[in-house]
């Protein structure tokens, strides 16, 4: 008896992805080198807000950069680069750079996520 009542309350603790849970639209970035610069784009749909900016190194060698934008939310446009703040980024690294995009047409947030090597 202790073992079943074991077992049900581990599993109503740990839960299961289901219709009500809120998981983030991660999509894919363009990346393009402009002027020694990356480039980020993303198919922007109309409403899109970008709320944090996140950047660091897939090697973790350098400095992470983060971003909160909710008090004042960059408004992409369409094929136009996403900013990156003046980061600063190194020839020769890899790297890893995230969006969190809200939208007031939609619920779910989207991640749009980019990975590059200069």
């Amino acid at each position: 008896m202790r073992k079943f009542l074991l077992i049900c309350s581990l599993a109503l603790l740990a839960g299961c992805p289901g219709p009500g849970d809120r998981l983030p639209d991660v999509q894919n970035a363009k990346v393009e080198l402009k002027n020694t610069e990356p480039c980020l784009t993303y198919a922007v749909a109309h409403g899109d807000r970008i709320s944090s900016i996140q950047i660091g190194s897939k090697s973790g060698e350098i400095d992470s950069f983060r971003k909160s934008l909710t008090m004042d939310p960059f408004i992409p446009e369409s094929g136009k680069c996403l900013p990156t703040f003046g980061y600063r980024f190194v020839s020769g690294k890899q790297y890893v750079i995230y969006y969190s995009v809200d939208n007031v047409n939609s619920r779910r947030e989207k991640i749009i996520q980019g990975r590059f090597s200069l």
